[in-house]
């Protein structure tokens, strides 16, 4: 066993607990959004390790296996684990629990790469036994190296198939350092990026003299447009912070083809995003002094309201129901209407009834749950026109 891998499922982390909540929360929206649409499900764990931490507590495979048994259609379920011991703790956890009679066949174990076993996996008995299969992968790599950008393409090739992936920013950074320092071979590095091009452009980016922020954002955005250039339609990153420090560790990222699956996975990944940050970023974090990296900022967000609105007056339900959408828009229903309503509350905006005419202010709307005024998506927003004599 690898020192990392060791040092991994010795520890039950706050990242690992946060990880693991990442994963269990939307799995379960998963299963239950495609009931009434697909025949089966497949869950690929591509980096299954031991199956637990510590002897205690649940890892993703189990964690998995449960949710798949609670739900009500056949299932397939694989793991892969390129350590031998891991391996067969994992085998020895799963041969543990009960079998399901929902599950088409014996759990899938192969010892060995994500790489070499992603293949077999992806053709396994469930695609022929039934016509529609949803795929879903979570590709969690203790280190940097292990995952390919072809293998995601794969895995997102099957029909309402998703990933969830574990990007080890700090350790890619290291390697990139070490690649222009001759120290390290490149080859794996294009084989994550997808092409020796991005990996040109992401030395460029770390020689560029911008060691904070600007260089993280510039990784980040490259690899996110790595992913869409490989059937990720929708792509969504959670930062999460190394242990006791304030720097990242690593991003979950979501990758996706439909807009709600990106909606669901915005809705969870805001519930569990600490409070200090800014709505539209989503990062777990262990030091207090941690700024949102990435997020568009309720000032640029602000702005992008106020510009739509001086082309002409618009319903609520254009920013709640169709900008969320979008998949460079990492804003959720909820953002928009708590920034609307604040930008009521500035004067910034006026609310007009469904009819697009009849004033709607706060104090004749519906209160909400804690009092204060709600705002339905059928309702009209339009600029406050500044009345004469005013500045």
């Amino acid at each position: 066993m690898g020192k990392d891998d060791q040092e991994h499922f010795n520890q039950y982390t706050p990242q690992n607990r946060v990880k693991h909540a990442v994963l269990e929360k939307y799995f379960a929206a998963y299963l239950k959004a495609l009931q009434g649409t697909v025949g089966a499900f497949h869950y690929i764990d591509g980096f299954a390790g031991g199956g637990v931490y510590q002897n205690e507590f649940a890892g993703s495979p189990l964690i998995a296996m449960r949710l798949l048994e609670a739900q009500a259609l056949p299932f397939a379920f694989t793991c892969i684990e390129k350590d031998a011991k891991l391996f067969e703790s994992l085998k020895e956890t799963l041969n543990a629990c009960p079998r399901s009679a929902k599950l088409v066949q014996d759990p899938i174990l192969r010892l060995g790469e994500f790489t070499d076993h992603i293949d077999t996996a992806l053709n396994a008995d469930i695609y022929s036994q039934y016509r529609k299969v949803a795929t879903f992968a979570f590709i969690d790599p203790c280190g940097a190296s292990g995952v390919l950008m072809n293998d995601i393409e794969k895995v997102l090739a099957r029909p309402f198939s998703e990933c969830l992936l574990f990007w080890n920013y700090d350790g890619i950074k290291r390697w990139l350092g070490g690649l222009s320092a001759g120290t390290h071979p490149g080859e794996g590095l294009a084989k994550l990026f997808g092409s020796a091009e991005y990996v040109r452009e992401a030395q460029a980016l770390v020689a560029s003299g911008d060691p904070g922020e600007g260089q993280e954002k510039g990784l980040l955005r490259l690899f996110l447009k790595a992913l869409n250039g490989r059937r990720a339609k929708f792509t969504l990153p959670f930062r999460v912070e190394a242990k006791d420090r304030d720097r990242t560790s690593h991003y979950l990222i979501h990758c996706s083809s439909h807009w709600l699956a990106f909606k669901i996975m915005k809705d969870i990944m805001g519930g569990l995003t600490i409070e200090t940050t800014e709505a539209g970023s989503f990062e777990f974090s262990s030091a207090a002094k941690t700024r949102s990296l990435f997020t568009p900022g309720a000032d640029l967000a602000r702005d992008n309201v106020i510009a739509e609105l001086k082309v002409s007056a618009r319903r609520v339900g254009l920013f709640t129901e169709e900008w969320i959408r979008r998949a460079d828009d990492y804003y959720r229903e909820k953002d928009y209407k708590e920034l609307l309503l604040a930008m009521e509350s500035s004067g910034d905006i006026e609310v007009l009834a469904k009819d697009w005419r009849t004033p709607a202010p706060r104090e004749s709307r519906r209160a909400g749950r804690g009092g204060g005024p709600t705002l339905g998506n059928d309702l009209i927003v339009r600029l406050k026109k500044v009345t004469s004599g005013n500045p």
